[in-house]
């Protein structure tokens, strides 16, 4: 990972959003800024490396290894935009590997046990909200059961446990609604099934609806 003193690592851990006065101008940004003018300076400079994307309307992003990198980058985007008398907005993110999300950088990567917990319950109350919402679950857990006797027992036992199942031939598909409760299924799929089950867990979200639910209150689950 980045330190934040701005050591290089092998992660583009560090975002600097270029915000534009609208996709026009945007469009001119583009054509003057080169990534490899950016990324050479910030080689010559800290010897790491910077990735440019755009979103298709009127914002740039550019990734680097760390908060240094970012500012350099800054700096040599500025320049070449003030050139061309384009004026743009800067905001600089940090990645959160445990809330899986974008911070400020002015938010510090939790650096405890408790403040670790409390990021990621925070993430699983997000992805709960935006499942529900939805009523479509963001997780899924993936059982591959050796015959399909196996699959339709194993289906009927979730199903009398609270768990919305979906079974095809020798699959069964259990919907969650965040990664902690993925795993949380994962792990009693294991014990409620046979010993050469497979189980996997995997993010699906909204656009592969295999599953919709939503945990009653009183379910046990």
């Amino acid at each position: 990972m980045t330190d934040e003193g701005g050591v290089a690592t092998d992660a583009n851990d560090w975002r600097l959003t270029v915000r534009l006065r609208d996709e026009d101008q945007a469009s001119q940004a583009v054509r003057h800024l080169s990534a490899h003018t950016v990324e050479a300076e910030v080689q010559r400079r800290l010897g790491g490396r910077v990735v440019v994307g755009t979103d298709g309307g009127h914002e740039l992003f550019l990734y680097t290894h760390s908060r240094d990198g970012a500012a350099t980058a800054r700096e040599s985007v500025d320049a070449v935009l003030s050139g061309h008398a384009i004026q743009a907005e800067y905001q600089l993110d940090r990645w959160h590997p445990v809330a899986e999300d974008w911070e400020s950088a002015d938010v510090a990567l939790p650096g405890t046990a408790a403040e670790a917990e409390a990021e990621r319950s925070r993430l699983d109350v997000a992805e709960t909200s935006e499942s529900l919402a939805s009523g479509i679950a963001l997780f899924e857990v993936r059982v591959q059961l050796p015959a399909h006797r196996d699959a339709v027992a194993l289906a009927d036992r979730l199903r009398a446990e609270g768990y919305s199942v979906v079974r095809r031939w020798r699959f069964l598909v259990v919907g969650a609604n965040n990664a902690d409760q993925a795993d949380e299924f994962a792990t009693a799929i294991r014990q409620l099934g046979p010993a050469d089950a497979v189980v996997t867990t995997e993010e699906v979200g909204p656009s592969r609806p295999y599953t919709a639910f939503e945990i009653a209150a009183d379910s046990g689950i």
